[in-house]
């Protein structure tokens, strides 16, 4: 504790001291001051995993009791009535999901693998991380997804092959190994089933199934890693569908799963408002501390957080 002469600091009458001309200079104890510092923001994560499989219905996820998905589900914050885009299809709802924007703005309005109509038109939430200096990837299943990331937005790119097996093996190993901080891996086996058997069939029920261990195997790698409390897991759909088909007509077609879990995300939520996919990208870029720029139609979802006061920017 510092000492202090009373009289250097303050008059002996504000005291109540009595000092005489002459009279020693009198000793008090002062308590220091000491500084509160303000709770400190939440800082960003340092990883966001997007993790689509495609035409995965939402009352799939919730009814077929899949082991990775319920866990997720029971470690996070989901949905089983979040909302594709009308045109609901695959590259349009991809290209949406990851930029933010209708398909109106984004300009993938088809649905095929066409190298002469050139890539999107809008930022991905790829294009802003890179710009932002984080590493990211792309694994997918389909290669008309290619037009979603023109070159230079994407650290790494791949199509390690059709269905989800391949795919989740070679994303579960650049994970682990690269750690990047925007990653999106997608699968194709439900779409497939449900295009040549039905939806809900047996057969698409089955590739379901195996979509779930897909998943397994990298929700295993990031645990093995020790990125697993440091990554922001969103699983989702770009549709659903109704016999063979998914136009979009049908809300059936529309309603896809949303899943999250990573830190600080809420555990066994139920998600009140259901999101839209445009609200991914915004989610994503808000994660991991980027400026959500103004263009973006979707909203981050900071309602799955147990703190939503605003992540601190990079």
């Amino acid at each position: 504790m510092r000492k202090f002469h009373a009289a250097l600091l303050i008059g002996a009458a504000g005291l109540g001291l009595h000092a005489s001309v002459g009279a020693a200079p009198v000793e008090i104890d002062l308590v220091p001051i000491v500084k509160v510092e303000a709770p400190e923001k939440p800082r960003a994560i340092n990883h966001v995993l997007i993790i689509s499989e495609d035409g995965l219905r939402a009352d799939a996820v919730a009814t077929l009791h899949l082991k990775w998905h319920d866990l997720m589900r029971k470690r996070g914050a989901y949905s089983d009535h979040a909302l594709t885009i009308r045109d609901a299809s695959t590259l349009p709802a991809h290209a949406s999901m990851l930029s933010g924007v209708e398909p109106k703005t984004h300009g993938l309005t088809w649905n095929t693998w066409r190298p002469r109509e050139g890539y999107i038109k809008s930022p991905t939430i790829f294009s802003h991380a890179q710009d932002a200096g984080l590493t990211t990837a792309f694994f997918t299943g389909k290669s008309k997804l290619r037009h979603i990331v023109p070159p230079g937005t994407v650290g790494m790119y791949e199509r390690p092959g059709y269905y989800c097996k391949k795919v989740a093996e070679q994303a579960a190993e650049y994970l682990m190994a690269a750690r990047p901080a925007l990653a999106f891996v997608h699968f194709s086996d439900p779409d497939e089933l449900g295009h040549s058997k039905g939806w809900m069939s047996s057969a698409q029920k089955n590739a379901i199934t195996n979509s779930d261990r897909c998943l397994g195997i990298i929700y295993e790698a990031l645990e093995k890693s020790g990125l697993i409390d440091d990554t922001l897991i969103i699983v989702s759909a770009d549709h659903g569908g109704h016999n063979r088909v998914h136009s979009g007509a049908k809300r059936i077609d529309r309603e896809i799963p949303w899943i999250a879990c990573g830190p600080g995300v809420r555990e066994d939520y139920v998600m009140d408002d259901p999101p839209s996919t445009l609200d991914t990208a915004a989610t994503a870029l808000y994660a991991l501390g980027l400026k959500i720029p103004a263009e973006i139609v979707g909203r981050p979802r900071t309602d799955i957080f147990i703190d939503a006061t605003p992540i601190l920017l990079r």
